[in-house]
């Protein structure tokens, strides 16, 4: 104990390092995904509700401070009452993703909404047109001299690896063309590097496969916090499922909210006043269930 004293006491005449708070946009879209991915996988546990209130507080902070919706502009830090400074490529990246997790986690569509906004700004801001991928930068700035992407899945993952995936999610919920063809020609692009050195580009991979793979949409309807639909979730959450996208439904003004995004989902609806499960395929859905058993063997057939 002296000799910690000691230390201390000695560690007290020199200066203190700096105190990194501020808060980034960047960082807290992994976060969100990683809480709102928890939180859907570990449904019924204590945990989950714990997580998907983190991944919520966040997002709404994000969205009450960094984010302007007149013109879809957002910045890429906060720090003692103040934002600051245009986001760069990741910021929209990671934030997106943490978006579409959070949809899936508790589906609500004002998470969908934002998330489809978001990728439009990096889209605009972004996008290489003549390419492929996604820029770090807007160009804006006549100091920063060339417009760079980057191709490394370190730490950080590359903001056109998470865009591509966030781009192959919003194709297989909306249905949209754009993003599908945004997400091929970025794995063209990203296709030589791939090829030459596979594990520096981890999470390109991962949307690599998804493209090949397909993907499908488990789409279950019921009331948020009933029993029955509680266990067609646990069902769900059993399975791996690297290929899908989730949509949990709440019949009503939800669901009428969400149909105008996801047409698909317009006339999916509980059965004999149970909460049901629709597995489709490329939006081909096949018989709805609403029985644990029956859900189970529907994920477990081969797409």
């Amino acid at each position: 104990g002296r000799i910690r004293e000691t230390l201390f006491t000695v560690r007290e005449r020199r200066p203190r390092p700096y105190l990194d708070d501020k808060i980034l946009t960047a960082w807290n879209g992994l976060m969100i995904a990683a809480f709102a991915r928890a939180a859907r996988v570990l449904p019924g546990r204590p945990a989950s509700a714990t997580y998907l209130r983190a991944a919520r507080r966040a997002a709404t902070f994000i969205k009450d401070t960094l984010w302007t919706k007149a013109g879809g502009r957002l910045l890429r830090r906060y720090r003692d009452g103040e934002a600051a400074i245009d986001a760069y490529a990741e910021d929209y990246a990671y934030l997106d993703w943490g978006l579409l997790e959070l949809f899936q986690a508790d589906g609500d569509p004002e998470w969908l909404e934002w998330a489809l906004a978001l990728q439009v700004s990096q889209d605009e801001n972004f996008w290489d047109q003549a390419e492929g991928g996604w820029f770090s930068t807007t160009g804006r700035d006549q100091t920063v001299l060339l417009r760079l992407k980057e191709d490394y899945d370190g730490a950080e993952p590359a903001a056109s690896s998470i865009a591509t995936l966030n781009a192959l999610t919003i194709a297989h919920l909306t249905g949209d063309a754009g993003s599908l063809d945004r997400a091929t020609r970025t794995l063209g692009r990203y296709g030589p590097r791939v090829g030459a050195a596979a594990r520096t580009l981890p999470m390109m991979m991962c949307a690599l496969s998804g493209w090949h793979a397909g993907y499908s949409q488990v789409v279950l309807v019921g009331e948020k916090d009933a029993a029955d639909t509680q266990a067609l979730e646990r069902e769900a959450a059993r399975h791996y499922l690297p290929f899908a996208v989730v949509v949990p439904i709440t019949p009503g003004a939800r669901q009428d909210a969400l149909a105008r995004r996801l047409p698909f989902v317009a006339a999916m609806a509980p059965r004999d006043g149970q909460a049901t499960a629709y597995v489709c395929r490329e939006f081909a859905c096949r018989q709805p269930v609403t029985a644990v058993e029956e859900l189970a063997r529907e994920l477990c057939r081969p797409q």
